[in-house]
């Protein structure tokens, strides 16, 4: 019997376990670039700061400690750089040479990838994952898949997540042709209602996307999409 009741412990105790290691691995994926990026800001601040240290003997002579104003200085020095660089990126000549810089020294460096992504999302340059809900039939089988576009390859090549139901963490990933996807005007947190709820609510779901999908919706479609919608 002892037996039996240790199993079951141990049992009941791995998902806590597991929910633990993982909600801390996913706080050590964000918090690490963000730290990494900290830190590189402080380098380049010391950096600046011991090049330009030399001027506080001028401003300020007969003492060891340096001037109140070498620290805007080199503030204002490291803004003005990343102000410059900005610039450069932005300029369609430097745009090309910095992707092609990227692409053969950057990308091979540990952990630019992570950061990279991490700030241009943070920022709002980069679409956060699960931005748009979609429709696909990635096998033209007829059978029309609800999915999030996760990534834009290039103008007409995006990359689609489709998850299972009613575990949402788990699915699919298609790379699918914008000719070949229906964009739904609906929100992210509607269509995982549906996924989680087996399905329940994609009628209102679909109308959405165009007058060729406008339906019947059952009342129970309608409330599982909002939940104050009046019944009989």
């Amino acid at each position: 019997m002892d037996s039996v009741i240790n199993s079951s412990e141990n049992i009941s105790n791995k998902p806590e376990r597991g929910y633990l290691l993982d909600t801390l691995f996913q706080g050590f994926l964000i918090l690490l670039p963000l730290s990494i990026v900290l830190i590189l800001l402080s380098f380049s601040f010391n950096f600046i700061f011991k090049l330009v240290a030399p001027i506080s003997s001028i401003l300020d002579p007969g003492t060891d400690e340096p001037h109140w104003l070498i620290n805007f200085l080199s503030i204002g020095i490291l803004v003005l750089f990343i102000f410059i660089i900005g610039a450069l990126i932005r300029h369609k000549v430097g745009k090309v040479y910095f992707t092609r810089f990227e692409k053969k020294y950057l990308t091979k460096v540990p952990l630019y990838s992570l950061i990279h992504q991490t700030v241009y999302q943070f920022v709002g340059l980069k679409k956060l994952p699960f931005s748009e809900v979609v429709l696909i039939d990635p096998f033209n089988s007829g059978t029309m898949m609800t999915g999030f576009i996760t990534d834009q390859i290039n103008d007409e090549l995006y990359t689609i997540f489709v998850p299972t139901a009613p575990n949402p963490t788990n699915g699919n990933i298609y790379h699918v042709p914008k000719s070949k996807i229906t964009f739904l005007n609906s929100s992210t947190q509607d269509a995982m209602r549906t996924i989680m709820g087996m399905g329940t609510g994609t009628c209102d779901l679909i109308a959405s996307a165009g007058k060729s999908f406008v339906s019947s919706c059952s009342e129970e479609s309608k409330k599982q999409l909002d939940p104050d919608f009046p019944t009989d």
